[in-house]
Order: C-alpha cells, then structure tokens, then sequence
C-alpha cells in the first residue's frame, strides 16, 4: 500500500516494510537498461535496499543515494557497510534542489517518491533531468492506488481505501499519481518514453498478515487518529474497520496488489537525435 510505504517513519513497522523492497522487483523494468561503470543516482531512496541492488548491477560504476529523511541516510549506510559495497553511499538531500552539478549522472531513479510531491512530482522530474547527462536515462515507479486489488474482497475495505486517500491528500500527497507518470517526464523534458506496468503484492499468508498488521498500526496511529479529528469516523469505527481486516487476512483466498505505473525517459542530446 502506496500510505504504507511511504508514511515516513510514522511507526517502526512501516520502515521495515520499506527494507523489504529490492531492486530485482522494484527497479526491475530499469535493470536491462543498466550497464557495468554506469554512474546512478536513487532519489528517494528510505533505507537503501533497492540502492544496493542497483550498485551491484553498475559496478564498477557508482551509485549514490538521497533521502529527505537523515535516519534512512543513515540505516542506508551502515547497510551498505554491511553488504560489503564501496561503490554506493548516502547523502540527506532535497528532490526539489540535488547538491550535483549539471550532467553528472548516467542514469536516474526513483520509487514511489513522486506520490508524495504529488503537484511538484514535475518540478522534481526537471531536477532529475538536469543532473543526468545527454543521454542519460531517468527511471521512475510510482503506484496508482485506485488501481489496487483487495483479494477475496470485502466492502468494508474500500472504507479504508478512501480513507488512505484522503489522509495522504491532507499531506500533500497524491496516491493515485502513477498514471500520471508519461506526461510527468514529457513536461519534464524526457523523450522516447517507455511505459510498463508491474504490482507489489502480498500473497503469501504471512504477507497478508503483515499487510494488516501495518494498515491496523495506521489505523491506531496517524490515519485513524486523522479520521477521528475530522469527522468521518469515530473510535467504533476504527475498531471494526481493524476486525474486518484482520478477518480479511486470515481467509485463505487473500491477498492484496498494488498497480505501479514505470516509465523510462531519456534526456536526448546533440548527440543523440
């Protein structure tokens, strides 16, 4: 769930959620555009898991990191550390005003980072498209949560679909941006615009439990208390909203795909036609 995912740091379990994401699944669409010495920036990167995929795929090239949030900087490096790789770090910086000069990067990425500037995404987009080479590429993913499938479905659980949307907009975020995304990059200035589509989904039963257990975290933390103080639901609520979802998990034919829009731009050159 986009909310989920990108909650920053409203609870611990929301962060583990985030160490979960890898670039074989999340940065997928990108890996056969990659190339060994190729130098990548991940903008938005939270704790750095996809990051070290995407270092392992450039190498000997460089990757760099930045997140607006200092404690995923800091989980990303000592993870690197960990992993053992010398060609990737992590640095706090702004989506909107990247510490780079012009044309330093091969390659750009971002993950359901866009969601959250939500009428900003294209200024961000412009940002990327400055620091990436003639040539460059720019890879983003971003979800479109009105896309999103609830498994052995229940009613009750749109309520929470529509809650999730309206607490992300009073944050400023938009999480049904995703298929928003070619027209995000032609603003931006990005050509040859290649589209696909792919889905994080909780399937196995474990999964599905988590999956509740963080949306229930929500539900008892920010997005409930949020629903609450403005009116759309009350406490009563919450708790049924929480026993239909753990219910939900517990049936064997659950579980729960969120669509993400991907797309790959290019910054052409001179050079380049």
């Amino acid at each position: 769930m986009t909310g989920i995912q990108r909650a920053h740091g409203v609870t611990p379990g929301l962060s583990q959620e985030y160490g979960l994401r890898v670039a074989r699944h999340q940065a997928a669409f990108l890996l056969p555009h990659l190339e060994p010495g190729m130098n990548l920036l991940d903008i938005g990167c939270g704790p750095g898991s996809i990051t070290l995929g995407l270092a392992e795929a450039v190498a000997p090239g460089s990757v760099i990191g930045v997140d607006h949030d200092e404690t995923h900087v800091a989980v990303a490096n000592s993870l690197a550390v960990e992993r053992g790789l010398s060609n990737v770090r992590f640095a706090a910086a702004s989506a909107f005003s990247l510490p780079f000069d012009d044309e330093r990067f091969d390659a750009a990425f971002e993950n359901d980072m866009f969601v959250h500037l939500a009428d900003r995404a294209v200024e961000a987009a412009r940002e990327a498209y400055r620091v990436l080479r003639p040539g460059g590429l720019f890879a983003a993913r971003d979800a479109d949560a009105s896309l999103a499938i609830w498994g052995h479905p229940v009613e009750e659980l749109q309520v929470i679909d529509r809650m999730m949307e309206a607490w992300q907009a009073s944050r400023g975020s938009n999480i049904n941006l995703g298929s928003q995304l070619p027209g995000i990059l032609h603003q931006a200035g990005f050509s040859h615009i290649v589209k696909s589509v792919s889905a994080d989904t909780k399937g196995e039963p474990e999964r599905v439990r988590e999956h509740a257990d963080l949306t229930c975290l929500l539900l008892d933390g920010p997005m409930g208390k949020w629903s609450i103080q403005n009116g759309e639901l009350d406490q009563a609520g919450i708790d049924r909203l929480k026993a239909t979802i753990r219910a939900w998990a517990s049936t064997s034919d659950a579980f729960f795909a969120n669509l993400h829009i991907e797309v790959v731009g290019w910054k052409v050159g001179p050079a380049d036609g």
